[in-house]
């Protein structure tokens, strides 16, 4: 009887000439044959930034994180932003991404990235690795004859229509609009060429930059894309605005660009994805049902190194928690921890006091980035105490100044 060894199993980069096979084990699994190819828009992949799986000498499995930074409740984080991952369907099912993952989630804390992020192809599956779904958006498609604002003050500043050429004033913006949030990148200009900017699609038309100005101070800016439909004159409604972001400093520039965005005669449909969770369209709207608003997932993150990641974020309030930390994957996070806050910053070190509560890694990443508050995750079964009176207490401590929110895709 004949006896057949097992393959040989090696986690490591890509070297060079291997980015070609790993381009094509990502754009195979991932169905991403109609993007720009592997060298995509935003950035050039570099061979260090992969860890891949391979059997007998052949690329099986492909991984790799950008090396981003990320704002974490008003600090600047090192995240690693995991991107194209996929095993080749005939080698799944062999704890190719198990490997992969384990050994990248000792990378990024060796590499000072305390925290995971990724879009997920399926929640599913890097829920199971400890991934909390943090930061899921609304998408609308209004009428732009719906956008009428109720019990909102009335803007006493203009709007004045530009383009994508007043880079440096889009990035001054967003850095303020950025500053005290989770989950906002800081953006290159690789971020913003491959994302927000990108206008390689010719038939999508130019960006379109509306900037809301009071006394001649910038309070907000919006772009978007307009193009016309098949169908139907130009007497029809035909056109289409696509709102790809909108980010003001107060709700009197808000008003006023959603009143910009609205003001195309000649559409009949504004296309808003991915706005944050706690945008207030729907609250300021006299009609808001007709936002036709969804909801759906979109950033995953991971605490990876839970010491420096709970003593980086602000803590708005002052307070202390004693907590017992489960986690399979990362097992320097394993046991009792202290956080103390003075109102401001926090620090956490190891303890040998009884936990107040107990949670593991999917259920802190929630709790940390604010997607979740404390009350939240022992109501749905994922923090134990025995103390449930101050669970109240617990929520403050973590409290975000916003809720989590990145529109940036890679």
């Amino acid at each position: 009887m004949t006896t057949i060894a097992p393959p040989a199993i090696e986690v490591r980069p890509v070297n060079p000439e291997e980015l070609e096979a790993f381009g094509y084990v990502t754009h195979t699994t991932l169905a991403s044959h109609g993007s720009e190819g592997f060298n995509d828009p935003m950035v050039d992949m570099r061979p260090e930034w992969t860890l891949c799986v391979f059997e007998d000498g052949a690329l099986v499995t492909s991984f790799a994180a950008w090396p981003f930074s990320m704002r974490w409740n008003g600090e600047r984080v090192h995240v690693a932003g995991v991107t194209s991952v996929g095993t080749l369907p005939h080698k799944r099912r062999r704890g190719h991404l198990t490997r992969a993952m384990t050994t990248a989630f000792g990378n990024y804390r060796d590499a000072a990235q305390p925290i995971a992020i990724l879009h997920a192809s399926l929640a599913a599956i890097y829920q199971r690795y400890g991934y909390a779904i943090i930061a899921p958006v609304q998408d609308y498609t209004v009428d732009p004859r719906d956008v009428g604002f109720v019990g909102n003050p009335r803007p006493r500043g203009t709007v004045r229509l530009s383009d994508a050429s007043e880079r440096d004033l889009l990035k001054s913006l967003y850095r303020t609009y950025a500053g005290p949030r989770t989950g906002l990148l800081h953006r290159g200009d690789a971020l913003w060429d491959g994302g927000m900017l990108d206008a390689h699609d010719k038939q999508a038309g130019p960006v379109y930059a509306a900037f809301y100005e009071e006394d001649g101070e910038p309070l907000g800016y919006a772009l978007y894309l307009t193009r016309a439909g098949e169908e139907g004159g130009v007497v029809d409604r035909n056109h289409v605005v696509t709102l790809r972001e909108l980010h003001a400093l107060t709700a009197p520039a808000y008003v006023a660009l959603w009143e910009h965005v609205a003001a195309h005669d000649l559409a009949h449909t504004i296309i808003r994805k991915n706005a944050p969770i706690d945008d207030p369209l729907f609250h300021m709207l006299q009609e808001p049902r007709r936002l036709h608003a969804t909801v759906h997932d979109n950033i995953l993150l991971r605490i990876v190194d839970v010491a420096p990641a709970l003593s980086t974020r602000r803590y708005a309030e002052a307070g202390a928690a004693t907590f017992e930390l489960v986690d399979d994957r990362c097992e320097w996070n394993r046991g009792t921890w202290r956080l103390e806050a003075d109102g401001e910053r926090g620090e956490l070190t190891r303890s040998s006091a009884a936990p107040d509560f107990t949670l593991d890694a999917r259920a802190l990443s929630a709790l940390a980035s604010g997607a979740r508050s404390a009350t939240d995750l022992y109501r749905q079964g994922g923090l134990e105490t025995s103390q449930p009176e101050s669970l109240r207490a617990w929520d403050r401590l973590f409290e975000t100044a916003y809720r989590p929110h990145c529109p940036d895709k890679f």
